[in-house]
């Protein structure tokens, strides 16, 4: 379920589904990975189609993270691909 970005970096990336958890918690939970991790970790972010992937993406980069892609999913949902700064 990996957002390919042809790079062998997204196999160690994190995950975090978020499918079905309403705004702001999901940037909440974002934040809170975000936190966890090293500069330059991947983290892979699971969302809603809709406001979900919009907010979560903007407020992403807004922070500073880089935005590597995002990738509609077979059942609506979004994957988003993030690089910890």
């Amino acid at each position: 379920m990996g957002l390919t970005m042809g790079n062998k970096d997204t196999e160690s990336a994190k995950s975090l589904n978020l499918v079905g958890t309403g705004c702001p918690m999901n940037l909440v939970y974002v934040k809170v990975e975000l936190a966890r991790m090293q500069p330059g970790q991947l983290l892979e972010v699971i969302l809603d189609d809709g406001a979900p992937v919009k907010n979560v993406a903007r407020s992403i980069e807004n922070e500073g993270h880089e935005l590597l892609g995002r990738n509609q999913l077979g059942d609506g949902s979004w994957a988003v691909m993030v690089r910890k700064r």
